[in-house]
């Protein structure tokens, strides 16, 4: 699987992106998917971490909001027309490369339009777009992830290891042994399959519960019968089938929350477990934090709240300025959220 870069505006689509990230990432794996504020390292230089991840990523998703054109600078003037702006170069530097580039729009936004871009990333507006919507969200992610699976799918000539599904065994002494082995795991996969409906019973409708039906190679979790052993495979340590029991404790590791709760996204990486209306609230809070602090700053710096408005401290570090009853309501949430997930099986 060749890797897919999530572009996105924080001003624009933080909230969504986050959650993009988590669906992708149960699904293809951590190191598959790129999303600056997840994966680079702290102290990388981000222009040059951008341009490495482009040049080898498959697909660009470009998360594009309400907002996406429209976004200004301290000067007021627009983002997107600062040759500079990471966002027009992650898009430009996709385009010039031959990457495939999917507009995905989320919060009803429409598609650019080819005057309303600049003349690098013109073609942009050619691209056919995809939808994502908050009531739909799994739904869309199905169709989603079809699409990425034969984008992002290793090309013929790259290198795979022998037991994926995508690896063609050389003709040789062991293909019998080998062609055996690919059936053995593909009725393994079919039982995890059907197993995971338990967890998706038990889940939310939300993004995480139907992630955490999807057993992810990078991440193993216990496991229970196994295969009978053949030449060059030890007994104990052949093709495994993941239990019931394991997709839920999985469940439970990843903080998937039960019905009808879903991920808050205050923060891409935030994953207490809050009513949908309240994930709502939570990101019309990100998207209008700097209306709510003083324009020159005050006692507490540029994150000087106005009167009236406190930080909402829904993680540490939290300073988008919100009501009191909202940051009473946020710390409700801290504490109940524990009890939100999906729970360790019994």
């Amino acid at each position: 699987m060749r890797p897919i870069f999530i572009s996105y505006r924080r001003e624009d689509t933080e909230g969504q992106a986050g959650r993009l990230f988590e669906s992708l990432r149960e699904v293809f794996g951590e190191h598959t998917v790129f999303m600056d504020v997840a994966t680079i390292e702290p102290g990388a230089d981000f222009r040059r971490a951008i341009e490495t991840n482009i040049d080898k990523c498959a697909v660009l998703l470009a998360l594009i909001g309400k907002t996406w054109l429209t976004v200004t600078d301290r000067e007021g003037k627009r983002r997107l027309d600062n040759p500079s702006d990471f966002v027009r170069l992650e898009t430009s530097s996709a385009l010039k490369r031959d990457v495939t580039v999917i507009p995905v729009l989320v919060q009803g936004a429409a598609m650019p339009q080819e005057a309303d871009l600049p003349a690098d990333i013109k073609d942009l507006a050619y691209r056919n777009a995809f939808e994502l919507t908050h009531a739909r969200w799994d739904s869309d992610m199905e169709l989603l992830i079809k699409t990425l699976r034969t984008h992002a799918a290793d090309e013929p000539g790259d290198s795979a290891p022998a037991d994926t599904p995508h690896a063609k065994p050389t003709p040789n002494a062991n293909a019998g042994k080998r062609h055996t082995r690919m059936w053995t795991i593909g009725g393994a996969v079919a039982a995890v399959a059907l197993m995971g409906v338990v967890v998706l019973k038990m889940s939310g409708a939300g993004h995480e519960a139907k992630a955490d039906t999807t057993v992810v190679a990078s991440q193993p979790v216990p496991t229970t019968t196994t295969t009978t052993a053949t030449p060059g495979n030890q007994a104990g340590k052949g093709d495994q089938m993941v239990s019931k029991k394991a997709l839920q404790r999985a469940a439970h590791d990843r903080g998937a929350c039960v019905r009808p709760f879903v991920w808050r996204q205050a923060e891409p990486r935030d994953k207490v477990c809050v009513t949908p209306d309240t994930q709502l609230r939570i990101l019309a809070e990100n998207r209008a934090a700097s209306d709510n602090r003083t324009p020159n700053g005050g006692a507490y710096g540029p994150d000087t709240c106005k009167p009236g408005f406190v930080w909402r401290a829904a993680f540490d570090g939290d300073t988008v300025c919100v009501t009191p009853e909202s940051r009473q309501m946020t710390a409700d949430d801290n504490m109940l959220g524990a009890r939100r997930i999906v729970p360790l099986p019994q």
